[in-house]
């Protein structure tokens, strides 16, 4: 932790390559890998944002409070804002579209995260993550997606923990019963 804010500071002071790359480096594949999981994306359209969030993390670290939050909580929201962003954009609803799927219904007895494991199902669980309001995707995909905690969820929205469980629990039974 102390390291990590050294390469910080020397990036923010002097704009340092080599400390900007060390930091990246650390923390680039649990980024990629979250990224992997919340889109179901391609390999190459997954190290474009994962580069897109990266980015987005170097012009904003000036605006960094260790005071406020942990480095890893700051940029895990980024990168879900980013993911969120990617699923706004006309692009991906454009393609998202153009993809014919089969209705298939959701295995009770399976555990959200257990559903996504199959990849017939993760198409669909992530269409049904999108009808769901914005604070409500972001609640479960740190969840299930960054594996955070629901105390590091409330801290890094703003919200008590109790109100990020009633969301996050109403929202997984409401995915289990939509039927399209």
């Amino acid at each position: 932790m102390e390291r990590e804010q050294k390469l910080i500071r020397k990036i923010v002071r002097r704009g340092d390559r080599r400390a900007a790359g060390e930091l990246i480096e650390r923390y680039y594949q649990d980024i990629f890998s979250l990224v992997v999981r919340q889109t179901g994306e391609s390999r190459e359209t997954a190290m474009d944002l994962t580069q897109d969030i990266f980015v987005s993390m170097l012009a904003s670290l000036s605006s960094y409070d260790s005071q406020k939050a942990g480095f890893r909580t700051w940029l895990y929201r980024i990168a879900t804002n980013k993911i969120v962003d990617r699923y706004r954009s006309k692009a991906y609803r454009f393609q998202r579209d153009q993809v014919p799927f089969e209705d298939e219904t959701l295995n009770d007895k399976l555990s959200l995260a257990d559903m996504l494991e199959t990849q017939e199902t993760t198409a669909e669980i992530l269409r049904r993550i999108e009808s769901l309001p914005t604070e409500t995707q972001e609640i479960l995909r740190l969840h299930i997606f960054a594996e955070q905690t629901f105390d590091t969820i409330a801290e890094m929205i703003g919200v008590p923990s109790s109100t990020v469980k009633t969301r996050y629990y109403r929202a997984v039974e409401k995915i289990r019963k939509i039927n399209y």
